[in-house]
């Protein structure tokens, strides 16, 4: 998987290897994963942790793992926490909503204020995947079929071309640590009901799922242009 990232980069994302970059990090292995290649490939990376207070004692060790983690790799690191449940009662969202609101804002404040360049997230195919379904079920149009794009202005995502069995596997093989956060496993939320009751029935009728969908992507994206091009004209 090193060598598949390192061409990746070099092909399709080659204007983040002289480029400042802030790697947002839970803890958990997709983001662990992604601070790891790009250490290997000596980017200039620093690591960005939400602590988000919403599991007690958990979500403070995940913050500690972090930590650690920065000061054996030797990166800079910087830590926020947020009451996430207020915010959500205030603005009347939902929490998940409130989460993402907080982390984004928050990394949009440490790009202007420190000059970052990019900012990393390590959204992989199996989270484009579940995306596609989650937007298909709620209805929506093209833009929402196209999934979760590479790069969407400073935010730019690496792992999308490999998949969650990608990411732990190297993991795994290069016995590195990280942190499991339990709410992954509850299917009170949609997007884990189809992690664990959808998409492993898919992927047991047809194997070549997330490749097959990657091709279905790349039709979509075509389609996208050619209606672009067509408006243009008209307009």
């Amino acid at each position: 998987m090193l060598k598949k990232f390192q061409n990746h980069i070099n092909e399709k994302l080659s204007f983040i290897k002289n480029a400042k970059l802030l790697i947002a990090i839970s803890g958990g292995v997709d983001s662990v994963v992604l601070a790891y290649l790009c250490k290997k490939m000596d980017l200039n990376i620093s690591l960005a942790h939400c602590n988000f207070n919403l599991r007690g004692a958990e979500s403070d060790a995940d913050e500690d793992f972090v930590l650690q983690l920065a000061e054996d790799w030797e990166l800079e690191v910087f830590i926020e926490n947020f009451d996430t449940k207020k915010f959500a009662a205030d603005k009347k969202i939902s929490t998940q909503m409130a989460a993402r609101t907080l982390r984004y804002y928050w990394f949009e404040e440490l790009k202007t204020q420190l000059k970052f360049d990019y900012i990393l997230t390590a959204h992989h195919a199996d989270d484009n995947f579940e995306t596609f379904l989650i937007n298909l079920s709620r209805g929506t149009g093209l833009d929402g079929l196209l999934g979760i794009p590479q790069v969407n202005g400073a935010i730019v995502r690496p792992l999308l071309p490999f998949t969650r069995d990608d990411v732990e596997k190297f993991a795994k093989e290069y016995k590195l640590q990280w942190r499991e956060d339990s709410s992954n496993s509850s299917t009170k939320y949609l997007r884990n009901k189809l992690r664990h009751d959808v998409i492993p029935i898919l992927k047991g009728i047809n194997p070549q799922l997330l490749q097959n969908f990657e091709k279905t992507q790349h039709y979509l994206n075509d389609a996208k242009s050619i209606v672009n091009d067509k408006v243009d004209e008209v307009a």
